[in-house]
């Protein structure tokens, strides 16, 4: 797969979770939840321990950890605003 259709599945699922319920919310989110989110993203595959994560599990959740940095991104300046930043 080439990086042009990453980057498209990435804002595709940008999309999917701009539509879902609570995004209202996301203007509310620090720093440091925004890195838990994502964690919690990039990690969701990898918590069996011992075990080999499953690839297409593991790719979902790589597209959806990037999309939520995208998210992130895209909230830095209401961050800024609220003082979040030294």
């Amino acid at each position: 797969m080439n990086r042009e259709n990453i980057v498209e599945e990435i804002l595709k699922e940008r999309i999917r979770q701009f539509n879902l319920p609570g995004v209202e919310f996301d203007i509310r989110n620090t720093p440091n939840d925004w890195a838990a989110i994502i964690s919690s993203y990039a990690l969701r595959n990898l918590t069996h321990k011992n075990a080999k994560p499953n690839i297409e599990e593991f790719r979902e959740d790589m597209i959806a950890a990037a999309a939520v940095i995208l998210a992130a991104i895209e909230h830095i300046d209401n961050m800024k605003a609220k003082n979040l930043f030294r």
